[in-house]
């Protein structure tokens, strides 16, 4: 039985299968402008406007291209590919009234942009990685179970304020700091260690003065959010953790891990107790650290402080293991596809290695893995090794010889900090080297405004002017359109921007669009306004009679 034929996506909008996202976005805006059922005048428009976006909803989307060109290399001579033919823009349609007319860029033309639905392999994908997803979650919390033996003893009542498996998510709307009015990203905590003793970091949203607690996670560190000159930090209470607090000495360092990598050091703790309800530690007057101790039922708590000491300050940029002495000369994120749409990032290493022994080392018997925030790791990759600045490192290793190389990995793009590199000699060695990386995510790309009208008319019973358009934002970050980025001008000089719809200010979401309407008052005995919108200039003709 015959499958139905696939639709030819690139001859729909005209393009060649290895055009990129742009050649197919602008190819999609001209064609669409072009089959607009309310613009065009070919009877088979509203057929064809379909086509057209369907088309763009498949080869727009990275996951559907891939796929679709799967689908189509594969297709057998009875599932061949329709033959559509590309769409040319039909001519402007004679005897239509010129007045007003306006002249915009040639690129860039507005349209009805209509919801596609998925097709049905798509639906069927995402129904599979969901359950996939929620087995992975069940296997975890079943994971942090204990035992628990209770001895005889009858059971007691504990109730808890508040409960979290994994850290609660920081709203993205929550500016902690401000440079030139633009928010900066916080570089959180990701580890914290007290004198010999480590704890992962969370970061928590403290609600009524009341701090959220771990479920079943003691030796778990609590950060507030947005405290950086004096970082605030709260470990729930065992007998342990305040035993350790306690008897720190003068002496004593405690080191804590951002998730760039960086490693800041404090010293002098100071030990005292104070009152549970006592907010005078949350102050951000000095660079320190303050320890907490939470969830006891006392009437006080215990408190540590202890100064920053930025001296103390240092990367640690070589260790050894096995024999080799083993140097970290940089790393990061070489040059690629870093946008937020990319699926993963190629993650680079440059290394030097020294042979300290008495015996020649073959670097194929490396072991060389990158474990993110979250602890999950990655094998070494060829192709990303390739990319970076040394390439591999192959050849024998002499004594006293030094070799070096690039080691290479794929990361998600959502891959958490700290990353930090683990090198063994080989995959038998119980004597690793753990190097903090400093990793910095690409920043995501400014917003970029694209703009085109639709139509221009005179509304001589109010007197106004009437102007609609698109704006159209093909970055990854929001768009703020304010009055300041719209005025219309003329040989009378400004004319009154009347009413917007929408009410101004606009915000235009990355890799989105918004329609607009303009009303503007009409300049007494002029011909033509000049009409700026984000920098792109109209001119709008035909005014007067």
């Amino acid at each position: 039985m015959n499958q139905k034929a696939v639709k030819d996506y690139y001859a729909v909008l005209g393009v060649s299968q290895h055009a990129s996202l742009e050649e197919i976005r602008l190819a999609y805006r001209r064609c669409a402008r072009a089959f607009h059922p309310d613009l065009s005048t070919d009877p088979d428009a509203e057929a064809r406007f379909k086509e057209i976006n369907e088309a763009y909803e498949v080869l727009a989307n990275a996951e559907k291209r891939r796929a679709y060109d799967y689908f189509t290399a594969g297709a057998s001579s009875e599932d061949a590919v329709d033959q559509v033919s590309p769409v040319v823009p039909p001519p402007p349609t004679a005897g239509r009234d010129p007045d007003p007319v306006y002249h915009a860029p040639p690129v860039g033309e507005a349209t009805e942009r209509k919801r596609i639905y998925p097709p049905t392999w798509a639906i069927l994908l995402i129904i599979v990685g969901g359950c996939v997803m929620v087995s992975v979650a069940a296997g975890m919390l079943l994971s942090l179970r204990r035992n628990r033996p209770t001895g005889g003893a009858e059971p007691a009542g504990v109730t808890k304020l508040t409960t979290f498996i994994s850290p609660p998510l920081i709203p993205d709307h929550l500016t902690v700091l401000l440079e030139d009015n633009m928010p900066l990203r916080t570089v959180a905590p990701a580890q914290l260690n007290i004198a010999g003793t480590t704890y992962p970091v969370a970061a928590v949203l403290p609600e009524q003065g009341r701090w959220p607690l771990p479920a079943e996670q003691d030796a778990l560190a609590l950060w507030i959010h947005g405290t950086l000159v004096n970082y605030v930090i709260g470990l729930p209470y065992t007998e342990w953790t305040e035993a350790l607090l306690a008897g720190l000495e003068s002496g004593d360092r405690i080191t804590m891990t951002l998730e760039n990598g960086s490693r800041l050091v404090f010293a002098s703790p100071q030990v005292k107790r104070i009152d549970a309800t006592d907010l005078s530690p949350m102050v951000q007057d000095k660079p320190e650290i303050t320890l907490l101790i939470l969830g006891n039922d006392r009437p006080n708590r215990l408190m540590v402080k202890a100064r920053y000491l930025p001296e103390d300050v240092l990367p640690e940029t070589e260790q050894r293991a096995e024999g080799l002495l083993v140097q970290v000369d940089h790393a990061g994120i070489v040059s690629g596809d870093t946008s937020t749409g990319a699926a993963s990032w190629p993650f680079v290493v440059e290394y030097f290695v020294t042979n300290t022994g008495n015996a020649p080392v073959d670097p194929a018997f490396f072991d060389m893995v990158l474990e993110d925030g979250r602890g999950q790791r990655y094998i070494y990759n060829a192709d990303a090794a390739s990319r970076g600045q040394y390439g591999p490192l192959t050849g024998s290793l002499p004594p006293g010889a030094t070799g070096r190389g690039s080691a290479g990995y794929l990361i998600p793009a959502d891959a958490v900090g700290p990353l930090v590199w683990i090198f063994r000699a080989d995959a038998t060695s119980n004597d690793p080297a753990r190097f903090v990386t400093d990793f910095r995510p690409p920043a995501p790309r400014p917003a970029a405004p694209d703009v085109s009208l639709t139509d221009a008319f005179l509304d001589s019973a109010r007197d106004v002017m009437v102007i609609s358009g698109t704006v159209y934002n093909d970055g990854e970050l929001d768009l703020d359109v304010t009055a300041n980025d719209i005025e219309a001008t003329s040989g009378a000089g400004r004319s009154t921007l009347v009413v917007s719809s929408p009410q101004l200010p606009w915000r235009v979401p990355s890799d989105g669009y918004l329609d607009f309407e303009l009303q503007f008052s009409v300049p007494a005995g002029q011909a033509s306004v000049l009409l700026n919108v984000l920098g792109f200039t109209f001119e709008i003709e035909g005014l007067t009679p």
